[in-house]
């Protein structure tokens, strides 16, 4: 069971406001154009339908009445004469004076467009007793009215509907502007470097409306309740410095001149027990310190360059005197020089507690430290964890149980590696199986 904590660095808080493209303002722009391509598109149709409304229906009908209107005029009287307008001309079929057109003479029943010198023409074709009735109507006529009774209406309506979606546009960006306002003096912000106290939103809630307003009050009262932590914490950091080194230098000393007594048996096994303990008392407060400090960026980019393989022969030699009631077998494979630019605490804190944990959970065993190019691993032939456990593993004073020590807990130790490679970009792997052992890797 492998599992792998990224080391997740925050970019800052321009990523937490997320991209340009997403703000409040290029929203109501990209609606503002969809909402004009939607006009446009439904004002084409309005014009093709408009323009279909005036030939097929309109025209359709006043030509068929005028058919109508000519058959039964003829029919009363047999010369009555064929139409003929500015818009209208005719031809009748038997008529010798006016014969049909060639173009005209395969067309069938109903209305047609046809090109006659080189205009397009609406011819429309009925036939009453053999004779075959054909009116012409000027299709530039036709072109005419659509524009002047669809077209020209429908772009009146457009422009209107553009200025209508347009003043509804300003007026929403100014409603939100406010809010841009705001999300930009944040951005603007630089939180890692400033104090939030620095952070003045006073000229933003003057001039906004109440919805506003609200959010800048809340943005200044949860500044206000940060500051007040931090200080909590801070104080908590000089307080601790002191009262909780003071005794540890106490307990220390004494275990030192307890050592000189050259004790045997049951009291030698509880000065070195006292010892380490104390020893891992003194790495947690200044672990915890560490972190409650909060070192910069800076700080962190003028550290100097560690040599891990010392270091490392450092902790294990320090590991081997602490656990001595262990019996394990360790040995330490330098395959590549390793510098890590970091605070050598930090990297002792870090390796000591992984290395720390592969002593207390291997007894009469085998440890390995391999330092590589980019890593340090370290092996155990220990108890191992299950799948639930090792999931578990850097969650704070969480142990698994163990048929040996059932139900104890962790303490801190694998949650502040957590924390410290989190800090420095670094990723911790774990891999571990019950009764077999554990190995865990960080990769700097």
């Amino acid at each position: 069971m492998l599992v792998t904590l990224p080391a997740t660095i925050g970019s800052g808080h321009n990523a937490m406001l997320g991209s340009k493209n997403n703000r409040v303002q290029s929203r109501l722009l990209r609606v503002f154009v969809l909402q004009l391509v939607l006009i446009s598109v439904v004002t084409v149709i309005g014009v093709l339908t408009a323009s279909l409304i005036v030939e097929r229906l309109l025209v359709n009908k006043a030509l068929s009445g005028e058919a109508e209107f000519y058959w039964q005029r003829r029919a009363e009287s047999p010369d009555f004469k064929l139409p003929e307008t500015l818009n209208l001309i005719a031809f009748l079929s038997s008529d010798g004076e006016r014969s049909v057109p060639v173009s005209f003479r395969q067309l069938g029943l109903g209305q047609h467009r046809v090109d006659s010198d080189g205009q397009r023409k609406i011819v429309h074709v009925s036939e009453r007793n053999g004779e075959r009735l054909y009116l012409l109507f000027d299709g530039g006529t036709v072109s005419k009215l659509a524009f002047y009774f669809g077209v020209l209406p429908l772009i009146l309506v457009l422009l209107t509907m553009y200025g209508f979606a347009f003043i509804a546009y300003l007026l929403s960006k100014q409603a939100v502007s406010p809010i841009t306002r705001l999300a930009s003096v944040i951005e603007r912000f630089d939180f890692y470097k400033r104090d939030a106290n620095e952070l003045n939103l006073a000229n933003i809630e003057r001039s906004t409306d109440s919805e506003t307003g609200i959010l800048v009050q809340a943005l200044d009262h949860f500044v206000e309740r940060s500051q007040a932590s931090i200080e909590r914490e801070r104080n908590f950091t000089r307080f601790a410095s002191h009262e909780l080194r003071t005794p540890l230098a106490v307990i220390l000393g004494s275990v030192s001149s307890l050592e000189l007594l050259e004790l045997e048996g049951a009291p030698a096994r509880a000065v070195q027990r006292i010892k380490r303990t104390s020893k891992q008392m003194g790495d947690l407060l200044n672990t915890l310190l560490m972190l409650a400090r909060e070192e910069s960026e800076d700080e962190s980019e003028n550290a100097v360059a560690l040599n891990v393989n010392e270091l490392m022969d450092t902790l294990v030699a320090q590991h081997r005197i602490l656990y001595t009631d262990k019996y394990n077998a360790v040995e330490i494979e330098h395959r590549s020089q390793l510098n890590v630019k970091a605070p050598e605490a930090v990297l002792s804190i870090v390796l000591g507690n992984l290395l720390g944990n592969a002593f207390s959970y291997t007894s009469s065993g085998r440890i390995n430290v391999v330092v590589e190019k980019d890593r340090v691993r370290i092996e155990d032939t220990g108890v191992g964890m299950d799948k639930e456990a090792v999931d578990k593993a850097f969650e704070p004073f969480y142990r698994a149980n163990t048929e040996s020590e059932p139900q104890q807990h962790q303490g801190l130790g694998l949650a502040i590696v957590k924390q410290s490679c989190r800090n420095y970009g670094w990723a911790v792997e774990m891999d571990s199986v019950a009764g077999e052992g554990t190995r865990v890797s960080i990769v700097f």
